[in-house]
């Protein structure tokens, strides 16, 4: 029962200091929402022309292949980047009361939600056009929740070492950018045995490599994917509810 009243709570705060990031964020903006598709529709319509003859000649529907690949990129890009920064911001609410911790690594992941449902409307448009089956998109959701999962982990662990470890954010921001480039978003892995090792440790691999065979393929993925993808998904999870325990005790005296 009290597990059921913390995670209550949990889920209560977070949507509450989600909504109300979101809200901030788009107050007085003439365009709104349309800022948050602003980014991945210049960045695709960038890489497309650049690499479509180059490399997108052999990879089928490359567009969504494309599309599917930042869209998926970004949300785990803003989610960890601004969970380096989330505990420092409510610094004084941290010192100030007692409350679950972990809601404000929490409402960066819905806030960030919020703005993908956006990016996802964009993508079966583009879907649609394209292939003219959608019938893919309707799993996305249960991928997404993995993928949450995932992704909240990493910045549990995130925004609680670097209030030990105050450059962490720096060095996250150029560890991001190197993972960009060795993800397979923009290209195929194809004969490349070095980046197909260093992608077999890459967990956004196994991510984005499991919706694009379900969504545009509709394909069964291989079964390496999906265990590798929910394997991922528990450990960062885990691990990052037990470094953030483990160390929030400690948030109010560091920040």
């Amino acid at each position: 029962m009290d597990f059921i009243e913390r995670t209550k709570r949990f889920f209560g705060l977070s949507f509450s200091l989600a909504n109300a990031g979101f809200k901030l964020r788009n107050e007085g903006s003439y365009l709104g929402i349309l800022w948050y598709l602003l980014n991945p529709v210049l960045m695709f319509l960038l890489l497309f022309l650049i690499f479509r003859d180059r490399l997108g000649n052999e990879i089928p529907y490359y567009a969504l292949y494309l599309l599917l690949g930042i869209i998926m990129f970004n949300f785990f890009q803003d989610v960890t980047l601004e969970s380096t920064k989330c505990v420092r911001e409510y610094s004084g609410i941290i010192k100030s009361i007692r409350f679950p911790g972990e809601s404000i690594v929490g409402s960066v992941v819905l806030k960030r939600a919020f703005a993908h449902i956006f990016e996802v409307i964009l993508f079966t448009l583009v879907l649609f056009f394209i292939k003219g089956s959608i019938y893919g998109i309707l799993f996305y959701p249960l991928i997404f929740i993995l993928f949450c999962f995932f992704t909240f982990g990493v910045s549990l662990i995130l925004s609680s070492f670097v209030v030990f470890f105050v450059d962490l954010d720096n060095i996250w921001a150029f560890f991001v950018r190197l993972l960009w480039l060795a993800t397979p978003i923009f290209y195929s892995i194809g004969g490349q045995v070095r980046l197909y090792v260093f992608n077999l440790f890459n967990p956004m691999h196994y991510f984005i490599n499991l919706s694009r065979e379900i969504i545009i393929y509709n394909h069964l993925p291989e079964l390496w994917i999906l265990v590798g993808a929910m394997f991922y998904a528990i450990l960062a999870f885990f691990i990052g509810i037990y470094a953030f325990n483990k160390l929030k005790n400690k948030f109010a005296e560091m920040i």
